[in-house]
C-alpha cells in the first residue's frame, strides 16, 4: 500500500497571513494590516501553498482572487484560529469568560437573568455584545455562544435551544388611551400612529391577518388589509417599543419581551388578541465548544425566571 505523503503543519504566521490576505485580496493592504512588508506577506503565502501543495490564490494584475481550494480553506482557518484564541483566553484569564452575542431587542429580558447568574457564579464573566443583526458565524466572529431570532439553525455543527416563541400583540402607553375605552378594535386603533420595527410593516400585517374578528380586516377576501394612515418606522423592535412607552403610538411587541413593562404599567395592550409569528429566540453554541461554564449559563437562561 502506498504511503500518504506527509504534510507539514502550517505555521501561525502563514495561517494569519493567509487569513488577512483572503480578507483583503491584496498583498499591499494585507501587509498594512499585519505590519509587514508586501514581500514578507507574499513569501508567507507562497510558503503555505508550497507546504500544502495547493494554490490558494490566483494572481491578477489588479489583485488576488481565492481559488476554489482557497475558498474552502478560509472558513476552516477562521474556525481554527478562533478556537485557539478562545483556548488562550480561557487559560490566561483568572475568570472563566463567556462571550455572548444577542439581538438588541432581547437585552431587557436578558440583563436581569445575567445579573443573578453573575451573583451566583462570580468566577464566570459573561461579556455581552448586542447587535442589530440576528445571525451568528462562529467561524468569523469571536463569540462562544449567541441568542438568535428566527428559526433554529440547520447547520450540523451547531446546537440550539429554544428560549421562547414569539407572541405578538399591540402595546402602547396607558396615557395614549386615557380618553378611550378598551379594548379597541383594529379599525379604532387606526386613529393612532402605528409604530413599525420593519419597513415592510410585517408585524402589524401578521397580527391583522391572523385575527378572527372581521373588524380587524375591513376589506373582503382578496382586498388588502388596511393599515393606519399614520406610520413611523424604526430599525429594531426595541426602538419601536421604546417609542410606544413614550406615547408616540401603538407598536406590535413580543409579549414575553414586553412583560416587565406590562407588569410595571409602562405599557398596556389596547387589544387582547395575540398571534404566534412562527419565530422564536434560540440559544446557540458550537458543538465542538464544550465547557462547564457555558453549560451552567445555558441551563440558567433556560430554566431561571426573571428576578423582577
Amino acid at each position: 500500500m502506498a504511503k500518504r505523503a506527509m504534510i507539514r503543519t502550517p505555521t501561525m504566521k502563514e495561517l494569519q497571513s493567509f487569513l488577512v490576505t483572503a480578507q483583503q485580496l491584496n498583498f499591499t493592504a494585507a501587509a498594512q494590516v499585519l505590519n509587514l512588508t508586501q514581500g514578507a506577506v507574499s513569501r508567507q503565502i507562497s510558503s503555505l501553498e508550497s507546504r500544502l501543495n495547493v494554490r490558494l490564490f490566483n494572481r491578477h494584475a489588479r489583485g488576488l482572487a481565492l481559488t476554489q481550494k482557497g475558498a474552502e480553506f478560509l472558513p476552516l482557518v477562521e474556525n481554527a484560529l478562533n478556537q485557539l484564541h478562545r483556548a488562550v483566553d480561557q487559560i490566561t484569564n483568572e475568570k472563566q469568560q463567556i462571550k455572548l452575542k444577542v439581538p438588541s431587542c432581547i437585552t431587557s429580558w436578558l440583563l436581569p437573568r445575567l445579573m443573578t447568574f453573575q451573583q451566583q457564579y462570580p468566577d464566570i464573566d459573561v461579556e455581552l455584545t448586542s447587535a442589530i443583526k440576528h445571525s451568528i458565524n462562529f467561524a468569523r466572529e469571536p463569540f462562544d455562544a449567541a441568542i438568535c431570532y428566527g428559526q433554529p439553525p440547520k447547520q450540523k455543527d451547531l446546537t440550539s435551544y429554544l428560549l421562547f416563541e414569539e407572541l405578538l400583540a399591540p402595546v402602547c402607553s396607558p396615557a395614549l388611551l386615557a380618553a378611550h375605552e378598551c379594548p379597541l378594535q383594529a379599525e379604532e386603533m387606526r386613529a393612532f400612529t402605528w409604530l413599525h420595527a420593519t419597513p415592510q410593516k410585517s408585524d402589524w400585517s401578521l397580527w391583522l391577518s391572523q385575527l378572527d374578528s372581521h373588524d380587524a380586516m375591513p376589506g373582503r377576501t382578496g382586498q388588502a388589509i388596511q393599515l393606519s394612515e399614520q406610520n413611523q418606522h424604526f430599525a429594531t423592535l426595541d426602538l419601536a417599543v421604546s417609542a410606544a412607552i413614550q406615547g408616540f403610538g401603538i407598536a406590535i411587541g413580543d409579549i414575553t419581551l414586553a412583560r416587565p413593562d406590562l407588569d410595571a404599567g409602562r405599557l398596556v395592550m389596547p387589544n387582547p388578541n395575540s398571534v404566534a409569528s412562527g419565530n422564536g429566540y434560540y440559544l446557540i453554541r458550537p458543538k465542538n465548544l464544550q465547557t462547564a461554564s457555558l453549560d451552567l449559563l445555558f441551563d440558567w437562561l433556560q430554566h431561571t425566571e426573571s428576578p423582577h
